[in-house]
């Protein structure tokens, strides 16, 4: 049985490659790509891929085919998590993959939410980096800049845990979105450096940086009062970063890295992300994503930087090799 593949043949260029559909052991699923989500972490080696290099860490499918030692899965089930492909725990941008749910984090979906708003892995992420915000007391205000869709995300949960939450961004439809998912108070980088940076506000105790851009790791160590705490959830890609480490020494700031790496903190948010979706608790089902073919792949890659007001995440369909794209 054959499958196809998105693989790169040079820089921002991909074609489609025939290649043979594993099948699973005794103790794996076969599972059936029906959407594998676009990263902007992958970008920028998408600017400068070699031939044979692949993307895609954000799976989710319909179970096929199940081992004789699996328990808890049956075909037809919907699911999504973490498995195979090319980043530790990730999925491939495969129209199959084979997992081991003693293994992998294969996640069944409850009905009555969108495959579009469970794709489980940048939902993960989100859990993952929030439960490392030192949001001890409810009113606690914290500074999120960077409101794209894993910033949105983050806002989102970072009132379920009693924060007031002041978001910035350069562009004014993120702060649009960024208000719709629940921030309290909202302001472009220019209004916020008046207000919160030349003046005598002492800083937000809490600070996440989800821009992934030199400029806002700058603006989030700025916005971070002494002692506070700069999480820096972005993960970020394309060179280096200067970071005023004077700054951080003086004001004795805790810069701490949130971008997740611990499996099991993983697991547990991408587990607790579907329970609080299920129960409408946090605030991010029915976002507007642009549904790509697998043939568009480069399109969507090249629309990640022009995507903001538009829509909020792009999608590959990976039942559908050509078509036009369309926003839901």
């Amino acid at each position: 049985m054959k499958q196809k593949q998105i693989v790169a043949v040079g820089p921002m260029q991909n074609e489609l490659k025939e290649i043979d559909v594993l099948q699973p052991n005794d103790d794996q699923v076969l599972i059936k790509t029906k959407y594998v989500g676009v990263c902007r972490s992958e970008h920028d080696d998408w600017k400068v891929a070699k031939a044979g290099q692949t993307f895609g860490h954000e799976p989710l499918g319909i179970i096929e085919k199940v081992g004789k030692n699996v328990k808890g899965f049956k075909p037809g089930d919907r699911v999504s998590g973490m498995w195979g492909g090319t980043l530790p725990g990730s999925g491939g941008m495969v129209q199959y993959s084979v997992a081991d749910p003693k293994v992998d984090t294969v996640i069944k979906l409850p009905d009555g939410l969108r495959d579009e708003d469970l794709i489980l892995e940048p939902l993960s992420c989100m859990m993952s980096a929030v439960s490392k915000a030192k949001v001890q007391m409810p009113g606690t205000h914290v500074a999120v800049v960077g409101c794209g869709y894993m910033g949105c995300g983050a806002i989102g949960l970072l009132k379920l845990r009693g924060a007031y939450v002041v978001a910035i961004d350069i562009r004014q439809e993120s702060l649009n979105d960024a208000k719709k998912y629940g921030a309290d108070e909202v302001y472009l980088v220019d209004e916020a450096k008046e207000k919160f940076i030349d003046s005598d506000f002492k800083g937000f105790k809490v600070v996440m940086e989800w821009g992934e851009t030199s400029e806002s790791l700058d603006l989030a160590v700025n916005l971070t009062a002494e002692c506070g705490q700069l999480c820096v959830a972005a993960y970020h890609t394309g060179g280096t970063r200067t970071v005023d480490v004077q700054q951080l020494g003086v004001k004795a700031i805790e810069m701490l890295n949130t971008h997740p790496r611990e499996m099991w903190l993983s697991v547990e948010g991408a587990y607790n992300a579907v329970e609080l979706l299920e129960r409408g608790d946090w605030n991010y089902t029915n976002l507007p994503v642009k549904i790509f073919p697998m043939k568009k792949f480069d399109q969507a890659q090249a629309e990640q930087e022009e995507k903001y007001g538009k829509y909020m995440k792009a999608i590959i369909d990976m039942t559908k090799e050509d078509g036009e794209p369309y926003i839901l």
